[in-house]
């Protein structure tokens, strides 16, 4: 009886990252990271930029384990958060953007914690768990340009640099700057003006260093432990 229980308890443990959401969601990310760019200086295709966004958040829902409701929970966040970010996209609005942002935050942060439970209890390293581990990397990167993004709604002149001078490219800028900070790379082109602006880049620059030391140490270890058993 106590084997049929363990044996039932490691499935569940397995089972957490079958299937392809977070091969889906990675795709639409890389998409949307590395298109958008490219896509936004031309009117007529920004819309793909916006819709391959919109398409990444739509399948990170299907990555949320449905644990507590968390599930629900980003349900919850998503549709009100999609409605803003396009009525946002047309100023239809006026306070649709700065809605859209706090709950762009609300949402990175439910994937972030999601992520990390379901990559926590991978009982072996396979594919979903390093494509889970990379959507996780994405999303800090996407959760941190949402949070100096909110921060600069919030606090005007709280960030300089070239890039933030075109309103147009603003989530690209945000992005990239968090990416840049994430991997300590600092080029300079975007810098903090305040205390708690420069708090943020310090915070998101410790959690990319612990990222790489910790995790993927981790992972190694993991596949390494599990050849030995073979």
């Amino acid at each position: 009886m106590l084997l049929n229980n363990n044996a039932t308890m490691s499935s569940k443990k397995k089972s957490i990252l079958r299937g392809n959401g977070f091969r889906t969601l990675l795709f639409f990310l890389l998409l949307y990271i590395m298109g958008a760019p490219f896509l936004e200086p031309y009117p007529s295709l920004a819309v793909l930029a916006h819709i391959s966004l919109s398409m990444a958040l739509f399948a990170a829902v299907y990555t949320v384990h449905n644990q507590n409701r968390k599930r629900s929970i980003a349900i919850s966040l998503l549709i009100p958060l999609i409605i803003l970010y396009w009525l946002g996209i047309y100023d239809i609005i006026a306070f649709s953007r700065l809605g859209a942002t706090l709950l762009f935050t609300a949402y990175y942060g439910l994937l972030v914690y999601s992520f990390v439970a379901q990559v926590k209890r991978a009982s072996r390293v396979d594919t979903n768990v390093l494509y889970a581990t990379f959507c996780l990397y994405l999303i800090i990167g996407l959760f941190w340009g949402a949070l100096y993004m909110l921060l600069d709604q919030l606090c005007p002149g709280s960030y300089q640099g070239a890039l933030l001078e075109n309103p147009q490219y603003m989530d690209h800028a945000f992005n990239y700057f968090s990416f840049v900070t994430l991997t300590t790379l600092g080029y300079g082109d975007i810098t903090p003006q305040t205390a708690g602006a420069s708090s943020l880049c310090q915070m998101e620059a410790i959690v990319g260093q612990f990222f790489t030391a910790v995790v993927v140490a981790w992972l190694v270890g993991m596949f390494v432990s599990e050849k030995k058993k073979l």
